[in-house]
């Protein structure tokens, strides 16, 4: 899972323990990305008790040490350094692009730290050229709208611009109520709605996608609004592309919300019709079947362990901190039964809360 942060030097380095050397490098394959790096080890004996790590940052800015915000895309764990001689490291390793259209300036950082936790920024190198991902997105205007017990959501065109023979992941259209606009990695917040899209095809396209979806949760407060464009992952699902609408909208503990489409402008694309139908529809027959299966009459008032944020999970009596974290990390889930394979819940909390808990 990766996450906006920011990036900056370490005070205090040990300046020339290690450095990555002119050759270096890096190449995405996929979900994948091989990171080459010539280590020139001068100190041992500053290196040898702290472990080490190639990261690959995708930075607002290139990076001088100075703070500046940044996603990390990927890190190698490379282990511990002791000898005076140059080390080769080349592996592949996990990649998370940041979402979104935007170029990116590329850093390689080598980092070290203990107990696989590398923090401390000990030498880096910048790349050229900017960097942008090509990974499926959102094109032209977006909008939602919010009814007592129904989410509309927009979508002029989604398109996929990978290479004709790459096929997508399956693609899932997500409303959140976050606490501030959404910006990277997982969001943190109460997911409103969401459609399950299927798979689509490089250099294709859906257009005039237009969904009505149950309302999964009515989080009392106010909140921006978010359209996340997701793709599931080896790793899990990923945030490939957004909107965020500049309206938020207001819940109180017996009142509608407040909301009115906001549109989003982007890139339109073009895709045969029939191909957007068979999506869209088969889409939202599938989210009507679920909820009108698992929603009961007063679901307004109970908590999804599928959507609910981990803070609206702990607010439930009895619920720690923990287990609520526990349980986002176990989603989905197909019944409310399967909370018993969560650490920290057992029979009897689980009888508790079940008059709380919705799927």
């Amino acid at each position: 899972m990766h996450t906006q942060n920011i990036l900056q030097a370490t005070t205090g380095q040990q300046s020339g323990a290690v450095r990555i050397g002119f050759n270096h490098g890096y190449a995405f394959d996929g979900d994948s990305v091989r990171l080459d790096a010539e280590l020139l080890v001068g100190n041992p004996d500053v290196t040898a008790d702290q472990e080490w790590a190639l990261q690959l940052w995708a930075c607002e800015t290139p990076f001088a040490g100075e703070p500046i915000r940044g996603t990390k895309v990927a890190e190698l764990p490379v282990g511990h350094l002791d000898s005076r001689d140059q080390s080769w490291v080349s592996a592949f390793t996990a990649a998370l692009p940041p979402a979104g259209h935007a170029e990116h300036s590329m850093v390689l950082v080598l980092a070290s730290g203990r107990d696989g936790q590398f923090d401390a920024v000990q030498d880096f190198a910048n790349f050229p050229r900017a960097e942008s991902f090509v990974q499926p997105r959102l094109a032209g205007a977006s909008g939602f709208s919010l009814g007592e017990q129904s989410v509309g959501m927009r979508v002029e065109s989604l398109e996929n611009p990978r290479s004709s023979d790459n096929l997508s992941g399956t693609l899932s259209l997500e409303l959140w109520a976050l606490a501030a606009p959404y910006a990277a990695g997982t969001p943190d917040g109460t997911q409103l709605a969401a459609a399950n899209l299927g798979s689509l095809a490089g250099q294709r396209s859906w257009q005039g996608i237009d969904l009505t979806l149950p309302l999964a949760a009515r989080p009392v407060g106010t909140w921006h609004v978010a359209l996340l464009l997701r793709e599931w992952t080896a790793t899990g699902y990923a945030t490939r592309d957004f909107a965020n609408f500049s309206l938020p909208v207001s819940w109180t503990a017996d009142a509608e919300p407040t909301a009115a489409p906001q549109p989003v402008e982007a890139k339109p694309a073009a895709q045969p019709k029939a191909e957007r139908k068979a999506a869209s529809k088969t889409a939202t027959k599938a989210s009507t079947k679920s909820a009108a299966k698992t929603a009961p009459a007063d679901a307004a008032s109970r908590v999804s362990i599928n959507t609910a944020g981990k803070a609206e999970l702990a607010a439930l009596k009895g619920l720690s901190k923990t287990a609520a974290a526990a349980i986002v990390a176990a989603r989905p889930f197909k019944t409310i039964d399967e909370l018993l394979t969560v650490k920290g819940i057992g029979a009897k909390l689980l009888d508790k809360l079940k008059g709380q808990l919705s799927l």
